[in-house]
């Protein structure tokens, strides 16, 4: 049984290295498969592999899709979609009925969730869920009301870097599988009640003069939509972030205090003489009730949802009297989790939480003195129980940053050093008193409002007192190179290793000496790989910033930046949350060169960004900028004939010769050599600066790499700029289905006609080029760094 349960794991946990989701063919071979190794007695067990893997990519299908075939849609199935939701992917308007699942405010009216129910006038057998954007509100919509709105659909398809969030796995996770961008609202078609948004507009309103309203409604609802961007960055920095997402740790404090306050009651006003063998039942159910109810108010998510059915079983486990190890109770949870919802694998809440937990379950196991204390009398009081706390905690916080320390730099490159310390108060002060008395005030804002804004007041000043205290702490926030992110984690394992191997030799010196041996082939090894992945002379890397341009060029520990992405109205840019972070992962703490091709936003948006987090040592634009985007005395304009060396390559301007009233053409354009190969960096020049730049060098704009002019305009790359430029590759770097239609269907057709080789940043996500002396080698973030099945999208 055991073995069944763990190989069912390990089939789920494969999934996350698929290249793509079984198809129908692959489907009927896996069913085959299965019928067979259930006939042979003795290879029964293996029957579990095709199981769950069909089992996996059928549900990951209907969840995403709606379909239970996500590349090849049955229409004739029972339960299955008449419309399947892929098909409308073709950049027509559709009719689509949803019903609302998230709380709005005047912060998110454009942004929310949704379950699709009719499309197009055919109800859906399954609702998919969706996530709306809307540019331009009309109505208030809220939460379980149903509407029928206008709208295109789009696959989710976030942006692929190697460093910075994941936003494409990430919404995988939540079940979201198409954005549908509404045009119109045509009608509220159902009007219904939801006690959770009626608390919510009494809770937000009653909060509405606090300052830490955001913070508030985040432990209550799960809201986290208006915690300010500063409050955001210092959670982050401060490593309390798990403290404002309701999660495990939420859910299970909320049960553990419901229970200690109900079993007290009851031992008091109801010895066991009175309620029997219903007392603890009695208890148990009271604080799964209570626990219920919390995620109720979460709206519950998926994190809620998983932390709720872990606490549920290993209730009921526990409940049954019925012997299990440790091992089988973190085994079974685990795999419940998984047949729940096989998405969760994506979730890094899930991995952190459920992590942590065993860590936990390990230090108690390994320090029982803390779990089985001899106490005088049968209790601890006073100071000696205070201590005994506060020594419990120690341990645990010391022990989760040291062992959750891999995960942490794996996910985020970074920490704070202080956590342990800034954890070691917070979480007892979130969980005994900001917590409970925020749910207490949301209770009270039905039954009687002035306590309930008395109490929210009390909330409000606890977390302002606490983010005053230690606002200074976020100095000890660290971002980490990948190299030193390595280091570190190989520190950490050797910590471990060697403690293992300490403990074993008092046991079983082989079993000791076979450790000591893999861990030195691991060292071997991650220095033989590490001087693999050394071995070329200088790299073009673009990043996917959808639409924009953002390039890096790297050669000798020498770097130039070409452009940062956009800005948007908001003020959100991808150069703080894909840039930087690339940069920072890869070892970069100045720029040599910071080049601006023009003041466009898509190009300019994050030059202030850059600029303040890695100090260029020279700076060159193609235009001046508008301040605030990047105030620099360095700062110089770009003019035709310029040169200078970059590691052992040579950069020279070829334009502009001077600044017209075209901020297109006003672009600075590079041609980086190494005298073999070559790249031409174009901005957004047209048509007209083209034909001026075939005038002005002819065989000198020769080039192996080119960056498409304008990102594909039809309004550039002319057969012949094309033709004397001569490149093996051309780059586009656009966003996923944008709006402009870049790269224009007859630009690729001008391309594709003289054989050069075309790759687009937002198909392909991040593209690296490694240049030697002997050849050029392209690799991809989707189809070479990380060719999973999650960083593809669902479109026909």
């Amino acid at each position: 049984m055991r073995l069944l349960l763990w190989l069912s794991i390990i089939v789920f946990i494969s999934s996350l290295f698929w290249p793509r989701l079984l198809d129908n063919n692959e489907i009927i071979f896996c069913g085959v498969l299965f019928i067979s190794l259930m006939l042979i007695p003795r290879l029964r067990i293996l029957a579990v592999i095709p199981f769950f893997a069909v089992y996996f990519s059928l549900y990951t299908s209907l969840a995403l899709t709606g379909s239970f075939f996500a590349f090849q849609p049955v229409t004739n199935l029972p339960f299955s979609n008449s419309a399947p939701l892929q098909a409308s992917v073709d950049g027509r308007n559709h009719s689509i009925v949803v019903q609302i699942k998230s709380l709005i405010s005047d912060q998110n009216r454009g942004y929310f969730r949704a379950k699709l129910v009719e499309l197009d006038g055919h109800h859906l057998s399954y609702s998919p869920l969706l996530e709306m954007r809307w540019y331009a509100p009309t109505v208030k919509v809220q939460e379980n009301e149903r509407h029928l709105f206008k709208v295109r659909f789009k696959p989710i398809y976030g942006r692929a870097n190697p460093a910075g969030f994941d936003q494409q796995k990430y919404k995988y996770s939540e079940h979201i599988g198409y954005q549908a961008i509404i045009k119109s609202h045509i009608k509220k078609q159902k009007s219904a009640f939801s006690l959770r948004a009626y608390l919510y507009e009494r809770v937000l309103n009653l909060s509405d003069s606090l300052n830490n309203q955001g913070a508030i409604l985040a432990l209550s609802f799960a809201d986290k939509s208006l915690i300010k961007s500063a409050q955001k960055a210092l959670i982050q920095q401060l490593g309390i972030a798990h403290l404002f997402a309701i999660s495990g740790l939420h859910i299970s404090l909320f049960f553990s205090c419901i229970y200690l306050c109900v079993a007290y009651f009851t031992q008091r006003f109801f010895p066991k003489k009175y309620l029997g063998w219903f007392s603890w039942r009695f208890v148990n159910l009271t604080a799964l009730l209570g626990a219920f109810l919390y995620a109720y108010l979460a709206g519950f998510s998926l994190p809620t949802q998983r932390a709720f059915l872990m606490l549920l079983f290993a209730v009921c486990i526990l409940s049954m009297k019925r012997k299990c190890s440790l091992i089988d109770l973190l085994g079974l949870t685990f795999f419940m989790i998984l047949l729940w919802d096989p998405l969760a694998l994506l979730s890094l809440s899930l991995w952190l939480s459920y992590v942590a937990v065993c860590l936990i379950l390990i230090v108690l196991w390994h320090f029982p003195q803390f779990k089985n204390r001899e106490e005088k009398n049968g209790e601890i009081f006073g100071f000696t129980k205070i201590k005994h706390y506060f020594k419990f905690l120690l341990l645990i916080q010391f022990s989760l940053s040291l062992l959750m320390l891999p995960i942490q730099l794996l996910s985020f490159s970074s920490f704070s050093m202080l956590a342990p310390f800034i954890n070691l108060l917070a979480v007892p002060l979130f969980s005994l008193l900001i917590i409970p008395i925020t749910l207490l005030a949301v209770v009270f804002s039905v039954v009687h409002q002035p306590i309930a804004v008395l109490l929210f007041t009390i909330a409000d000043r606890l977390i302002s007192y606490f983010f005053i205290v230690f606002e200074q702490a976020k100095f000890a926030y660290l971002s980490f190179s990948y190299d030193q992110g390595s280091l570190l984690i190989f520190f950490v394992v050797l910590i471990v290793v060697l403690y293992i191997l300490f403990k074993l030799q008092h046991v079983n010196a082989r079993l000791s000496y076979f450790f000591t041996f893999i861990l030195l082939s691991s060292v071997l090894l991650l220095l033989w790989s590490e001087k693999q992945n050394k071995s070329h002379d200088w790299q073009v890397e673009i990043l996917d910033i959808g639409q924009g341009l953002s390039v890096l060029v790297k050669s000798q520990g020498q770097s130039l930046l070409y452009d940062t992405g956009p800005r948007y109205p908001s003020g959100f840019t991808t150069a703080a949350v894909e840039t930087l972070p690339y940069l920072h992962s890869i070892g970069i703490e100045r720029l040599d060169y910071f080049v601006i091709s023009h003041s466009d936003i898509d190009h300019a948006g994050g030059a202030d960004i850059i600029n303040r987090a890695f100090l260029p040592e020279y700076i060159l634009v193609g235009e001046p900028l508008a301040p605030p985007a990047l105030q620099n005395e360095k700062t110089i304009l770009c003019r035709a004939g310029m040169k200078w060396s970059l590691g052992s390559l040579s950069v020279k301007v070829l334009s502009p010769l001077k600044t017209g009233t075209n901020n297109n053409n006003n672009s600075c354009v590079l041609r980086i050599d190494d005298g073999n190969y070559s790249l031409l960096l174009t901005g957004d020049i047209e048509k007209k600066q083209e034909i001026k730049l075939i005038v002005q060098y002819r065989g000198d704009l020769k080039s192996t790499i080119l960056l498409a002019p304008h990102h594909g305009s039809r309004h550039s790359s002319t057969n012949a700029f094309i033709k004397t430029v001569a490149p093996q590759w051309v780059v586009f770097s656009a966003g996923f289905m944008n709006r402009w239609g870049f790269p224009a269907a007859e630009v690729k057709l001008r391309y594709q006609d003289q054989n050069v080789r075309m790759v687009n940043s937002g198909l392909n996500g991040f593209i690296r080029f490694k240049i030697t002396t002997d050849n050029i080698i392209m690799q991809t973030y989707r189809e070479d760094l990380a060719p999973y099945w999650y960083h593809h999208s669902f479109s026909l």
